[in-house]
């Protein structure tokens, strides 16, 4: 059957996008934090939709959700399920993701940490100015534009055409550890499921997924060359195999010192290749929950900058 969307859902997404978007109406998003991880919760349907926020991420919703809450649904050609999320969102007066559907995915496929549905990913932060407030446990959006003068403020990079059209929406920063620069994807949804010597080791008894950072193999293991005193984790995740972990004591970020952080091992080739092509940038991992905590991060997207408070 192919997809089709009414007169009236359409109404409610313009009136929506117009309402929240052109007007700049200031809101905060009702969000819990778990291990560092960000979910946003509203109702849909007469229920509760918990869906984890992921600045790196797709935005989907799983079919169970789907299903327990009673939400229609379509289905094109190939088999693909969709929903449209935006005129949900939009009764809630939550910030829209500008795109008509969302994929319907299998409960287990999307690696979702317990007792959520879903996630919101790129399209749902890239049109607005965001507060993070990890230190709060916070989400605000449309938080007054950042000036590139500010105080502890960086560039946020993005993949772009010649004539600076946005390509994709997966924001880079810059970072150092030991006094060296490179650039990592700011991925609010990385995680991971540890194993038993990785919950001891990182004092964790809650059986669910951690945020975390990521790291490519040849920067892993030039740190542990350099710093055998950093502690390793030889087998830290659960589901992705041999994975490790490797302690860092300080890592700097836009002129603030924090620490530790754990950063898991990645094969080279899945950043400084893919997640580099994706983002349009040389990327050497990425920053996640586990960074972030030591922040009050304003992302702001319409004017590519970044500012970082203790």
């Amino acid at each position: 059957m192919a997809r089709k969307t009414t007169f009236f859902t359409l109404i409610l997404a313009f009136v929506a996008a117009y309402s929240f978007a052109q007007h700049g109406q200031a809101c905060q998003i009702p969000v819990s934090f778990s291990n560092n991880l960000m979910v946003a919760s509203f109702h849909a349907n007469g229920g509760e939709l918990n869906l984890l926020a992921n600045t790196a991420g797709g935005t989907f919703v799983t079919n169970q959700a789907i299903i327990d809450l009673g939400i229609p649904e379509m289905i094109d050609e190939a088999g693909n399920q969709f929903v449209e999320l935006d005129p949900i969102l939009s009764g809630g007066n939550l910030p829209i993701t500008g795109k008509k559907e969302a994929l319907i995915l299998p409960m287990g496929q999307g690696n979702l940490p317990a007792g959520t549905q879903g996630a919101l990913g790129q399209t749902w932060f890239s049109s607005y100015s965001w507060t993070l407030d990890y230190l709060e446990q916070e989400l605000h959006c449309n938080t007054p534009p950042l000036s590139p003068l500010g105080a502890h403020t960086i560039p946020v990079k993005f993949r772009e055409s010649a004539t600076g059209h946005r390509i994709s929406n997966l924001p880079v920063i810059t970072m150092e550890v030991d006094g060296l620069a490179f650039s990592v994807i700011l991925d609010t949804g990385a995680k991971l499921l540890p194993t038993p010597a990785a919950c001891v080791a990182l004092e964790d008894n809650t059986g669910n997924y951690l945020a975390t950072s990521f790291i490519t193999e040849s920067f892993f293991e030039a740190w542990r060359s350099y710093h055998p005193e950093w502690q390793v984790i030889e087998q830290a995740d659960s589901e992705m195999g041999n994975i490790k972990m490797i302690k860092v004591p300080e890592v700097t970020i836009a002129g603030h010192t924090v620490g530790p952080v754990w950063f898991c091992s990645r094969p080279d080739v899945e950043y400084t290749q893919h997640w580099s092509r994706f983002s349009g940038q040389p990327v050497e991992g990425a920053i996640g929950g586990n960074a972030l905590q030591y922040f009050r991060l304003t992302l702001d997207y319409p004017n590519k900058l970044a500012r970082f408070e203790r």
